[in-house]
């Protein structure tokens, strides 16, 4: 890839991916509004329509986030997030071009909208780069931005691609973190760090594929969605190959039916159950299979299954199981001896 030339430091974006970062906070039990009024931002002020900010004041908002959650990668979880949902929610609607070479150029295209500006796509035979430019060393939190950056992209692939969907590896501008299993288990790809430039490669066969939402409304409208369809099993399939740091939510599973999500809460209570516990059920049968391979830390389970601690893991682990994962882990390993 050729080096980019640096972005100036007074360049004003739209807030994009950042107005996740209050609900990350959140779910960490966090103070969004303690923690961003420190770099001088409010909830109304996230809650806004795509605000306008400059470059600086987003890096602040990275920083003091990154801070109170004391996690290197925070900026890498917000890119993941923000990248999933707000492509699944662009492309809920049919478009002319199903592609996901399209839809991925619409994404890149955006040179007004973070993290969008910092993007560029590139293709040679069977390989397609998306590249992050480099920040200029006075950004606050720029290994964050940057981070978030290709973060969104790789969310966005997942969103379009499906669950199928695997770079073939990270490079990463920065030193590593404390922990590189954190973002190695996020990312689910092998990752270099201390690298000149922050960049994704994966094969560029999946920029000639359907988006899954575009391919799913097909396949639905042509079989009719007939009465006999077995509509919970459908979905125990989607979600035992579902790939993101985020849990899969009901309208994209419904969408990649090719049904509402109404409808997919309908059709789902006729067969006695819904989809808040077939999720937990699938997540309980995913932790016990990593739970089987005794070299798996349970931390790095905990991230691969969304959750931000080990401790969070343990609690939910606890409801579905009546034991910690130690305690489960230690039971299978004794059955099996």
């Amino acid at each position: 890839m050729s080096r980019h030339a640096q972005p100036p430091r007074r360049l004003r974006l739209r807030l994009g991916a950042a107005a996740f970062i209050p609900e990350l906070l959140d779910e960490q039990g966090i103070s969004a509004q303690a923690t961003l009024g420190r770099g001088g931002f409010t909830r109304r002020w996230f809650a806004q329509a795509q605000p306008i900010v400059p470059l600086v004041r987003l890096g602040l908002a990275f920083d003091c986030a990154a801070a109170a959650a004391a996690q290197a990668e925070f900026g890498l979880l917000v890119g993941l997030r923000a990248g999933a949902r707000l492509t699944e929610a662009a492309h809920h609607h049919a478009q002319r071009d199903t592609r996901v070479s399209a839809a991925l150029m619409q994404i890149i295209a955006r040179p007004e909208t973070f993290p969008n500006a910092f993007l560029s796509l590139s293709v040679s035979g069977t390989t397609c780069t998306i590249g992050c430019l480099p920040l200029p060393d006075s950004i606050p939190a720029r290994d964050q931005l940057t981070d978030c950056a290709i973060g969104f992209a790789t969310g966005a692939l997942r969103a379009l691609c499906g669950p199928r969907w695997r770079a073939r590896g990270y490079h990463l501008a920065h030193a590593p973190p404390p922990d590189p299993q954190r973002p190695s288990a996020l990312l689910q790809a092998p990752i270099t760090f201390d690298t000149q430039v922050t960049s994704m490669e994966f094969d560029s066969q999946w920029l000639a594929v359907d988006c899954v939402h575009a391919s799913s409304r097909s396949a639905a409208e042509a079989i009719g969605r007939p009465p006999d369809r077995d509509v919970a099993a459908e979905v125990r399939t989607i979600l035992a190959a579902w790939n993101t740091v985020d849990k899969p939510s009901a309208p994209a599973v419904a969408a990649s039916l090719g049904v509402h999500p109404r409808t997919l809460n309908r059709l789902l209570g006729k067969t006695g159950t819904r989809f808040n516990r077939m999720l937990g059920d699938a997540r309980y049968e995913t932790a016990r299979r990593m739970l089987r391979d005794p070299a798996t830390p349970v931390i790095s389970i905990a991230w691969s299954l969304g959750y931000a601690d080990a401790s969070a893991f343990s609690r939910a682990f606890r409801r579905w199981s009546g034991m910690t994962p130690s305690e489960w882990r230690k039971a299978a390993d004794t059955a099996s001896s």
